[in-house]
Protein backbone atom coordinates (compact mmCIF):
# COMPACT_ATOMS: atom_id res chain seq x y z
CA UNK A 1 0.00 0.00 0.00
CA UNK A 2 2.35 2.46 1.17
CA UNK A 3 4.24 1.51 -2.42
CA UNK A 4 1.11 2.55 -4.61
CA UNK A 5 0.84 5.76 -2.18
CA UNK A 6 4.49 6.72 -3.02
CA UNK A 7 4.70 6.64 -6.71
CA UNK A 8 1.11 8.24 -6.74
CA UNK A 9 2.67 10.91 -5.43
CA UNK A 10 5.32 11.31 -7.75
CA UNK A 11 3.17 10.69 -10.88
CA UNK A 12 1.43 13.96 -9.44
CA UNK A 13 4.56 15.72 -9.50
CA UNK A 14 6.04 14.55 -12.65
CA UNK A 15 3.10 15.56 -15.21
CA UNK A 16 4.27 17.37 -18.41
CA UNK A 17 3.60 20.90 -19.23
CA UNK A 18 5.58 21.28 -22.70
CA UNK A 19 5.17 21.45 -26.30
CA UNK A 20 3.48 18.07 -26.94
CA UNK A 21 5.24 18.38 -30.80
CA UNK A 22 9.02 18.05 -29.61
CA UNK A 23 8.33 16.05 -25.93
CA UNK A 24 10.92 18.08 -24.68
CA UNK A 25 13.92 16.07 -26.42
CA UNK A 26 15.60 18.14 -28.50
CA UNK A 27 18.19 16.15 -30.30
CA UNK A 28 17.84 12.69 -30.60
CA UNK A 29 21.48 12.24 -31.74
CA UNK A 30 21.42 8.75 -31.83
CA UNK A 31 18.19 7.53 -34.20
CA UNK A 32 19.23 9.32 -36.74
CA UNK A 33 21.27 8.39 -39.74
CA UNK A 34 19.89 10.06 -42.79
CA UNK A 35 17.64 12.68 -43.68
CA UNK A 36 16.29 14.33 -46.65
CA UNK A 37 16.32 18.09 -47.28
CA UNK A 38 13.28 20.59 -47.50
CA UNK A 39 12.72 22.05 -50.99
CA UNK A 40 10.88 25.60 -49.83
CA UNK A 41 11.37 26.54 -46.16
CA UNK A 42 11.54 30.14 -45.34
CA UNK A 43 14.32 29.31 -42.97
CA UNK A 44 16.80 28.35 -45.48
CA UNK A 45 19.68 26.95 -44.86
CA UNK A 46 22.15 30.18 -45.71
CA UNK A 47 20.27 31.68 -42.05
CA UNK A 48 21.21 28.72 -40.76
CA UNK A 49 24.77 28.96 -41.76
CA UNK A 50 24.66 32.91 -40.85
CA UNK A 51 23.68 32.07 -37.20
CA UNK A 52 26.04 29.19 -36.55
CA UNK A 53 29.06 31.93 -37.94
CA UNK A 54 27.13 34.42 -35.62
CA UNK A 55 27.31 31.95 -32.40
CA UNK A 56 31.03 30.34 -33.28
CA UNK A 57 32.33 34.46 -33.29
CA UNK A 58 31.01 34.96 -29.84
CA UNK A 59 32.90 32.42 -28.13
CA UNK A 60 35.98 32.90 -30.90
CA UNK A 61 35.48 29.23 -32.40
CA UNK A 62 36.02 27.43 -35.77
CA UNK A 63 33.01 25.34 -37.07
CA UNK A 64 34.05 21.42 -36.96
CA UNK A 65 30.16 20.46 -38.27
CA UNK A 66 28.01 21.32 -41.28
CA UNK A 67 24.76 22.96 -40.90
CA UNK A 68 21.67 21.73 -42.74
CA UNK A 69 17.69 21.99 -42.86
CA UNK A 70 16.27 18.21 -42.36
CA UNK A 71 13.30 16.74 -42.58
CA UNK A 72 13.42 15.60 -38.82
CA UNK A 73 11.97 15.94 -35.77
CA UNK A 74 13.33 18.76 -34.66
CA UNK A 75 16.96 19.83 -34.17
CA UNK A 76 20.18 17.16 -33.62
CA UNK A 77 23.81 16.96 -33.71
CA UNK A 78 24.98 13.85 -35.30
CA UNK A 79 27.77 12.24 -37.37
CA UNK A 80 27.02 10.64 -40.82
CA UNK A 81 29.87 9.52 -43.20
CA UNK A 82 32.19 10.80 -40.95
CA UNK A 83 31.31 14.28 -41.42
CA UNK A 84 29.56 16.36 -38.13
CA UNK A 85 26.28 17.94 -38.97
CA UNK A 86 23.61 20.17 -37.24
CA UNK A 87 20.60 19.63 -38.53
CA UNK A 88 16.88 21.71 -37.90
CA UNK A 89 13.69 21.51 -38.65
CA UNK A 90 12.72 24.62 -40.31
CA UNK A 91 8.91 24.08 -39.44
CA UNK A 92 10.10 23.46 -35.80
CA UNK A 93 12.08 26.47 -35.76
CA UNK A 94 9.47 28.98 -37.19
CA UNK A 95 6.55 27.18 -34.80
CA UNK A 96 9.43 28.01 -31.86
CA UNK A 97 9.75 32.04 -32.98
CA UNK A 98 6.23 32.35 -33.48
CA UNK A 99 5.15 30.30 -30.15
CA UNK A 100 7.86 32.56 -28.28
CA UNK A 101 7.40 35.74 -29.89
CA UNK A 102 11.39 35.71 -29.88
CA UNK A 103 14.21 34.60 -32.56
CA UNK A 104 16.73 33.73 -29.51
CA UNK A 105 14.18 31.13 -29.29
CA UNK A 106 15.69 29.22 -32.33
CA UNK A 107 18.85 30.37 -31.70
CA UNK A 108 19.38 28.73 -28.22
CA UNK A 109 18.05 25.68 -29.85
CA UNK A 110 21.01 25.90 -32.62
CA UNK A 111 23.55 26.71 -29.65
CA UNK A 112 22.60 24.27 -28.35
CA UNK A 113 22.87 21.50 -31.03
CA UNK A 114 26.59 23.50 -31.64
CA UNK A 115 27.36 22.89 -28.00
CA UNK A 116 27.21 18.96 -28.56
CA UNK A 117 29.86 19.05 -31.36
CA UNK A 118 32.30 21.86 -29.70
CA UNK A 119 32.40 19.87 -26.36
CA UNK A 120 32.90 16.55 -28.24
CA UNK A 121 29.42 14.61 -27.12
CA UNK A 122 29.04 13.03 -30.60
CA UNK A 123 31.96 11.49 -30.54
CA UNK A 124 31.43 8.56 -28.59
CA UNK A 125 28.23 8.19 -30.17
CA UNK A 126 26.41 7.57 -27.31
CA UNK A 127 23.47 9.64 -27.88
CA UNK A 128 21.31 11.46 -25.45
CA UNK A 129 22.26 11.64 -21.74
CA UNK A 130 21.44 14.34 -19.03
CA UNK A 131 24.97 15.02 -18.49
CA UNK A 132 25.56 15.67 -21.71
CA UNK A 133 22.37 17.79 -22.02
CA UNK A 134 23.11 19.96 -18.95
CA UNK A 135 26.11 20.73 -20.75
CA UNK A 136 25.21 21.98 -23.93
CA UNK A 137 22.06 23.81 -22.08
CA UNK A 138 25.28 25.89 -20.31
CA UNK A 139 26.75 26.76 -23.80
CA UNK A 140 24.11 27.90 -25.02
CA UNK A 141 22.97 30.14 -21.96
CA UNK A 142 26.97 31.48 -22.24
CA UNK A 143 26.96 32.13 -25.87
CA UNK A 144 24.06 33.93 -26.18
CA UNK A 145 24.78 35.93 -23.57
CA UNK A 146 27.67 36.63 -25.55
CA UNK A 147 25.70 37.36 -28.44
CA UNK A 148 23.31 40.34 -26.43
CA UNK A 149 20.09 37.91 -25.52
CA UNK A 150 18.65 38.53 -21.91
CA UNK A 151 18.42 35.64 -19.44
CA UNK A 152 14.35 35.42 -20.41
CA UNK A 153 15.32 35.03 -24.12
CA UNK A 154 17.96 32.98 -23.79
CA UNK A 155 16.13 30.71 -21.77
CA UNK A 156 12.43 30.82 -24.20
CA UNK A 157 13.07 27.86 -25.66
CA UNK A 158 13.26 25.74 -23.01
CA UNK A 159 10.32 27.30 -21.06
CA UNK A 160 8.48 25.94 -23.96
CA UNK A 161 10.06 22.51 -25.02
CA UNK A 162 11.65 21.24 -21.48
CA UNK A 163 9.29 18.59 -19.77
CA UNK A 164 9.07 18.97 -16.07
CA UNK A 165 9.44 15.34 -15.44
CA UNK A 166 13.17 14.38 -16.36
CA UNK A 167 13.46 11.46 -19.08
CA UNK A 168 16.37 8.58 -19.41
CA UNK A 169 17.98 10.89 -22.03
CA UNK A 170 17.06 14.65 -20.81
CA UNK A 171 17.09 16.49 -17.82
CA UNK A 172 14.05 18.82 -16.41
CA UNK A 173 12.52 21.96 -16.96
CA UNK A 174 14.05 22.92 -13.32
CA UNK A 175 17.47 21.48 -14.24
CA UNK A 176 17.68 22.92 -17.67
CA UNK A 177 16.76 26.54 -17.07
CA UNK A 178 19.24 26.67 -14.28
CA UNK A 179 22.10 25.67 -16.41
CA UNK A 180 21.45 27.95 -18.92
CA UNK A 181 20.79 30.43 -16.31
CA UNK A 182 24.17 29.42 -15.33
CA UNK A 183 26.23 29.75 -18.39
CA UNK A 184 24.74 33.07 -19.17
CA UNK A 185 25.54 34.74 -15.22
CA UNK A 186 29.03 32.97 -16.55
CA UNK A 187 29.13 35.34 -19.95
CA UNK A 188 27.86 38.33 -18.02
CA UNK A 189 30.69 38.17 -15.27
CA UNK A 190 32.83 37.83 -18.19
CA UNK A 191 31.94 41.04 -20.19
CA UNK A 192 31.87 42.75 -17.18
CA UNK A 193 35.03 42.51 -16.27
CA UNK A 194 33.93 40.21 -12.80
CA UNK A 195 36.09 37.39 -11.65
CA UNK A 196 33.56 35.43 -9.95
CA UNK A 197 33.52 31.99 -9.39
CA UNK A 198 30.02 30.60 -9.13
CA UNK A 199 28.85 26.70 -8.52
CA UNK A 200 27.09 24.75 -11.19
CA UNK A 201 23.65 24.39 -10.19
CA UNK A 202 23.63 20.74 -11.42
CA UNK A 203 23.55 17.12 -9.39
CA UNK A 204 26.60 17.73 -7.46
CA UNK A 205 25.95 20.47 -4.74
CA UNK A 206 27.56 21.07 -0.98
CA UNK A 207 25.06 22.99 1.93
CA UNK A 208 26.05 23.54 5.29
CA UNK A 209 22.62 24.32 6.43
CA UNK A 210 21.06 23.09 9.66
CA UNK A 211 18.39 20.30 8.26
CA UNK A 212 15.38 19.47 9.81
CA UNK A 213 14.39 15.68 8.94
CA UNK A 214 10.85 17.08 7.57
CA UNK A 215 12.45 19.38 4.61
CA UNK A 216 16.18 19.60 3.52
CA UNK A 217 17.30 23.08 2.11
CA UNK A 218 19.29 23.75 -1.04
CA UNK A 219 20.72 26.95 -2.75
CA UNK A 220 19.37 27.11 -6.26
CA UNK A 221 21.09 29.19 -9.94
CA UNK A 222 19.74 32.61 -8.47
CA UNK A 223 21.47 32.06 -4.83
CA UNK A 224 18.15 32.22 -3.34
CA UNK A 225 16.96 29.45 -0.57
CA UNK A 226 13.97 27.38 -1.28
CA UNK A 227 12.76 24.47 1.12
CA UNK A 228 12.40 20.93 -0.32
CA UNK A 229 9.64 18.90 0.79
CA UNK A 230 11.22 14.80 0.71
CA UNK A 231 8.96 12.50 -1.22
CA UNK A 232 10.76 9.19 -0.57
CA UNK A 233 13.66 7.59 1.53
CA UNK A 234 16.50 5.84 -0.10
CA UNK A 235 18.27 2.90 1.78
CA UNK A 236 21.33 1.74 0.30
CA UNK A 237 22.48 -1.56 1.21
CA UNK A 238 26.26 -0.47 1.57
CA UNK A 239 26.15 2.62 3.16
CA UNK A 240 23.01 1.51 5.65
CA UNK A 241 23.65 4.02 8.35
CA UNK A 242 23.57 7.35 6.12
CA UNK A 243 20.10 9.27 5.43
CA UNK A 244 18.77 9.19 1.77
CA UNK A 245 15.80 11.11 0.94
CA UNK A 246 14.41 12.11 -2.68
CA UNK A 247 13.10 15.96 -2.56
CA UNK A 248 10.25 17.63 -4.22
CA UNK A 249 11.96 18.74 -7.13
CA UNK A 250 13.49 14.96 -7.82
CA UNK A 251 16.86 15.85 -6.04
CA UNK A 252 19.15 12.59 -4.25
CA UNK A 253 20.00 13.69 -1.29
CA UNK A 254 22.82 12.88 1.20
CA UNK A 255 22.24 13.82 4.59
CA UNK A 256 25.99 13.97 6.79
CA UNK A 257 27.46 16.34 9.33
CA UNK A 258 24.36 18.42 9.90
CA UNK A 259 24.96 19.14 6.23
CA UNK A 260 23.12 18.05 2.76
CA UNK A 261 24.90 16.76 -0.67
CA UNK A 262 22.70 16.64 -3.92
CA UNK A 263 24.59 13.55 -6.03
CA UNK A 264 21.51 12.29 -8.03
CA UNK A 265 18.09 12.80 -9.65
CA UNK A 266 15.33 11.07 -10.29
CA UNK A 267 13.29 10.49 -13.64
CA UNK A 268 10.34 9.15 -14.79
CA UNK A 269 10.75 6.27 -17.17
CA UNK A 270 7.57 4.58 -19.46
CA UNK A 271 8.16 1.41 -17.84
CA UNK A 272 5.82 -0.60 -16.09
CA UNK A 273 8.85 -2.64 -14.69
CA UNK A 274 11.22 -0.12 -13.61
CA UNK A 275 8.71 3.16 -13.95
CA UNK A 276 11.96 5.03 -12.37
CA UNK A 277 15.65 5.87 -12.58
CA UNK A 278 18.18 7.70 -10.81
CA UNK A 279 21.19 9.22 -12.32
CA UNK A 280 24.22 11.70 -11.38
CA UNK A 281 26.34 13.84 -12.80
CA UNK A 282 28.81 10.99 -14.52
CA UNK A 283 25.59 9.14 -15.70
CA UNK A 284 25.87 6.08 -12.98
CA UNK A 285 22.03 4.87 -13.84
CA UNK A 286 20.25 2.70 -11.31
CA UNK A 287 17.07 1.40 -11.97
CA UNK A 288 13.84 1.47 -9.82
CA UNK A 289 11.44 -1.29 -9.78
CA UNK A 290 7.75 -0.93 -9.21
CA UNK A 291 7.99 -2.17 -5.61
CA UNK A 292 10.62 0.42 -4.75
CA UNK A 293 14.13 -2.04 -4.96
CA UNK A 294 16.88 -0.19 -6.64
CA UNK A 295 18.90 -2.36 -8.74
CA UNK A 296 21.96 -1.65 -11.16
CA UNK A 297 21.39 -1.97 -14.83
CA UNK A 298 22.57 -5.93 -14.58
CA UNK A 299 20.12 -6.66 -11.95
CA UNK A 300 21.97 -6.64 -8.66
CA UNK A 301 19.94 -5.24 -5.57
CA UNK A 302 21.52 -2.41 -4.32
CA UNK A 303 18.90 -0.57 -2.20
CA UNK A 304 15.16 0.35 -1.82
CA UNK A 305 12.65 3.39 -2.00
CA UNK A 306 9.95 3.80 0.05
CA UNK A 307 7.09 6.32 0.80
CA UNK A 308 8.54 8.87 3.66
CA UNK A 309 6.81 9.18 6.95
CA UNK A 310 7.01 12.32 8.25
Amino acid sequence: MKNKRLFAIFASFLSIAAMAQSNGRIGEHQAITSWTVPENSFTTAAQGRQIAERILDAVGLNANFEIQPANIENAAAVVYGGKRYVLYNPTFVNNLIKTTGTEWAAISVLAHEIGHHLDGHTVTATGSQPAKELEADEFSGYVLRKMGASLAQAQAAMKTLATTRATYTHPAQYDRLAAIEYGWNHADDQLAGRQTIRKKPVITETQTAPVSPDAVVRNDSRAATRTQSILGDVYFHADPSTIYYVTDTYNLVKINNGGVHVFGKLARLNSNRFPYLIYDAQNTQLLVDAKGNIVTRSGRPVGVLKNHVG
